[in-house]
C-alpha cells in the first residue's frame, strides 16, 4: 500500500541504462552499467549472430563495481541496419566499417581508456580499434576471439575460404542463419546444456529475421578473410604493447579451437589463459567461474592513464623533415619520446627540430640512404617534387628506399603520399577529375606513381602509404580525434567532406608506426 515501507534488504544489482547515440548518421544502441567515478571501464564487443544482450548476466554480475558498456554493431540487435550496398543500399558491411562505427561510438562517449572484452566478431573489430589507438587499451579480455591461424578449426578454414563468386558459397552461409544453426552455436560443446536458456538464440534469430539482416551477415562472412590477413599485424601489436591479457576459452567451440587460446602466450607471455569445458558462448553456462576472473583481472591490472605497455622508444628516421609535413611528423614522434633522426638534403633546414639528430643525405642516393638509415626501427618519407623539372623524385624515392632499407636492415617504411589518387564515389581518381586543381596535378600523379611502385614491391619492406584528404589537409590544432581506414576511398563526414589538420595527420602517421598497422596497404586519415 502507498506509504508503507519495507525493511527487507534490496538486492545489489547495478543500474543499467539503455540508450542510443548517433555515430556517422546511425543510431547505435548500447547498454551501460553505471559505476562510481574512476571505476575501471570494460567495453564489451559482441559476436555473431548476437548483440549486446548476450552480456546481460555479465553486466549484472560486474556492474556497479565496474563501468560496463556494450554497443550493438550497425546491422545487429537494436542498432540501425541500413540496407547493404550489395543490394543497392547505402552501407558497405565490412569489418573495417564495423570498426569505424565502434571507433566513432567511443569518441561520442568520450571513451579513451578501457579494457576491451572481445568475443568472436569482437576480435576483428576490437583489434582494429586497438591498433589504431593503442593508448585507449588498458587491457584485453579475450573470450573465444581468434587472432591466430592455429585457432581456426577445419570448419572455420573452409568457411573463410569461401568467396562470393564460388558456386553454392552464399547458400552455405545462409545455412548458418537458421534457428537450428543458431541454437547449435550455443549448445555445441557445452558442458551443461540445461544451464543455457533458449532466450539467447531465440532473440538472435528474431533479429536475423528482420528485413535485410541476413544479407548483412552474408556480406560480413565474405569479408571475414580480411581478418585472417591482418593476424600478423595484430600479433605484432600484441608483441610490442604487451597489454595485460586474460584469455577465456570454451574448448568445445566448433569454430575457434583451444590452440587459439594458447597462442596468445606466444606474443604476450604473461597472458592468463583459462580453458573451460564448454562451447562458443562460454558465458552462458560458465559465468559463475568467468565473472570473478574478469573482476579480479580488472582490479589487478587497471591503469587509468597512459598506454598499456609502450615498449622501448622507437628509432625513427624522417626523410624530408625540413618540409612542412615531415617536420610535423618528426615533432609528433619527438613529443611521444621516440628517438628521431631528421634527414634532409641540407641539414641546416632542420634547426627547429629540438631533440632530433640532424643528417643530410639525398633520398635518391641508395648508398647514402643505406648508411644513414642503419640501426633505425622505421623510416618515414615525406617528400615532394623539388620543382616541375624533378617530378621523378617522388617515385624515384620509392624505388630507392625499397632497395636501401633491406641493405640497412630496416623493414618498416611509411611513405607519406598524396590524396589525389584516392577514388571518388564514381570510382574515378580525384586527380583525373576536371575539377582537380591544375597546380597540384603533376605532383599528385607523381605521388600516385610512388604508390604503384610500393604495391609492386617484393615483400622485403613492410611499407605503408598514407594519403591525406584529396584537397583539405589544413592548418589547425591537434585534437587527437580523427579516423583512419585502409583503402582507396577518402573518409568523409556527415556533410560528405574530407578534411584533417596537419598536426592530427602527423599523429595518425605516428600511430601507425607505433601500432604496426596498415602494412602493405594505403590508408587515409580524416575527421
Amino acid at each position: 500500500m502507498p506509504g508503507i515501507q519495507s525493511d527487507t534488504p534490496t538486492l545489489a544489482l547495478p543500474r543499467v541504462a539503455h540508450r542510443h547515440v548517433e555515430v556517422d548518421g546511425l543510431r547505435i544502441f548500447y547498454r551501460e552499467a553505471e559505476a562510481p567515478d574512476g571505476a575501471p571501464t570494460l567495453l564489451l564487443l559482441h559476436g555473431f549472430p548476437s548483440a549486446s544482450h548476450q552480456f546481460r548476466r555479465l553486466i549484472d554480475a560486474l556492474g556497479g563495481r565496474f563501468r560496463l558498456i556494450a554497443p550493438d554493431y550497425p546491422g545487429f540487435g537494436q542498432s540501425d541496419a541500413p540496407a547493404s550496398s550489395t543490394t543497392g543500399g547505402s552501407f558497405e558491411y565490412s569489418f573495417d566499417a564495423l570498426a569505424d562505427v565502434v571507433e566513432g561510438f567511443c569518441r561520442a562517449l568520450d571513451l579513451d581508456r578501457f579494457a576491451l572484452y572481445a568475443f568472436d566478431f569482437g576480435a576483428p573489430v576490437g583489434f582494429r580499434l586497438a591498433t589504431r589507438h593503442p593508448d585507449w587499451i588498458a587491457g584485453l579480455v579475450i573470450q573465444n576471439a581468434n587472432a591466430y591461424e592455429a585457432g581456426l578449426s577445419p570448419f572455420a578454414r573452409d568457411f573463410i575460404a569461401s568467396r562470393r563468386e564460388d558456386e553454392g558459397a552464399e547458400a552455405k552461409i545462409r545455412d548458418l542463419l537458421t534457428l537450428s544453426a543458431t541454437r547449435d552455436q550455443y549448445l555445441h560443446g557445452a558442458g551443461d546444456p540445461e544451464a543455457i536458456a533458449p532466450d539467447g538464440w531465440t532473440l538472435d534469430h528474431h533479429f536475423l529475421e528482420r528485413p535485410g539482416r541476413k544479407q548483412i551477415q552474408v556480406d560480413l562472412a565474405f569479408d571475414y578473410h580480411t581478418n585472417v590477413d591482418l593476424y600478423p599485424q595484430w600479433q605484432a601489436w600484441l608483441r610490442r604493447h604487451r597489454p595485460p591479457t586474460l584469455v577465456l576459452w570454451g574448448r568445445g567451440d566448433p569454430f575457434f579451437v583451444e590452440a587459439g587460446a594458447v597462442a596468445f602466450k606466444d606474443d604476450v607471455p604473461d597472458a592468463e589463459v583459462h580453458v573451460f569445458d564448454t562451447g562458443h558462448f562460454a558465458l552462458e553456462d560458465r559465468i559463475g567461474e568467468i565473472a570473478p576472473l574478469i573482476g579480479s583481472f580488472l582490479e589487478r591490472t587497471w591503469s587509468p592513464a597512459g598506454p598499456a605497455a609502450t615498449g622501448a622508444p622507437m628509432r625513427i628516421a624522417v626523410i624530408g623533415a625540413s618540409g612542412h609535413l615531415g617536420g610535423a611528423v618528426a615533432r609528433e614522434a619527438l613529443s611521444r619520446g621516440h628517438d628521431v633522426t631528421a634527414i634532409a638534403r641540407e641539414a641546416n633546414g632542420l634547426r627547429d627540430l629540438d631533440g632530433a639528430r640532424a643528417a643530410d643525405a639525398d633520398v635518391l642516393d641508395i648508398d647514402a640512404m643505406t648508411k644513414v638509415l642503419a640501426e633505425h626501427d622505421a623510416v618515414v618519407a615525406a617528400l615532394k617534387a623539388r620543382d616541375d623539372g624533378e617530378l621523378h623524385v617522388v617515385p624515384g624515392a620509392a624505388r630507392a628506399l625499397l632497395e636501401a632499407l633491406p641493405r640497412a636492415g630496416v623493414r618498416r617504411l611509411l611513405f607519406v603520399g598524396g590524396g589525389g589518387s584516392l577514388l571518388s564515389p564514381s570510382g574515378q581518381r580525384f586527380v583525373d577529375s576536371p575539377d582537380f586543381p591544375k597546380e597540384y596535378e603533376d605532383e599528385a600523379l607523381a605521388q600516385a606513381r610512388a604508390l604503384e611502385i610500393l604495391r609492386g614491391a617484393n615483400g622485403a619492406v613492410d611499407w605503408s602509404y598514407v594519403s591525406p584528404p584529396p584537397i583539405q589537409l589544413v592548418e589547425g590544432e591537434r585534437t587527437g580525434r580523427y579516423r583512419v581506414r585502409a583503402g582507396d576511398l577518402p573518409i568523409t563526414d556527415e556533410q560528405g567532406e574530407s578534411r584533417i589538420t596537419v598536426p592530427d595527420y602527423a599523429a595518425a602517421i605516428v600511430d601507425a608506426l607505433e601500432g604496426g598497422t596498415f602494412v602493405g596497404e594505403r590508408f587515409t586519415a580524416a575527421y
